[in-house]
């Protein structure tokens, strides 16, 4: 039986997901994430993220993981993943939102703001 081709480049990695493990378990396509889809409207906290590129036997494409306090999402969207890079480290929370594009719908996430005194969201 031929072994499939699967190889994964972490590119960068932050927080949570710079790890020896999560690495580890990237290079071995073990890593259990929900697709960013199946969480629109969500407030979560993005603990870390690692944007990877990936090959396999069929395809060859990039695919961002996000640790959150509620497991770990992935996504393909550049969108998402700069909205990420632009906002963490300055909020901790994210609400998942969807926007409409010429290519169709990607996601993004949308800083939630907390008031530094009292701790409560900001609506």
């Amino acid at each position: 039986m031929e072994k499939k081709k699967y190889e994964v480049t972490v590119k960068t990695a932050e927080g949570s997901c710079n790890t020896s493990l999560f690495k580890k378990m990237a290079s071995k396509g073990d890593i259990t994430a929900t697709k960013i889809q199946e969480v629109v409207g969500k407030v979560v906290k993005i603990t870390g993220y690692a944007l990877c590129h990936i090959v396999t036997d069929e395809k060859e494409f990039d695919m961002g993981y996000y640790a959150t306090d509620d497991g770990i999402l992935s996504t393909g969207s550049e969108v998402f993943a700069d909205s990420v890079l632009d906002y963490i480290g300055e909020v901790d929370l994210f609400k998942i939102v969807s926007i409409k594009t010429k290519k169709g719908t990607t996601y993004k996430v949308s800083p939630i703001l907390v008031d530094e005194e009292s701790g409560e969201v900001i609506e």
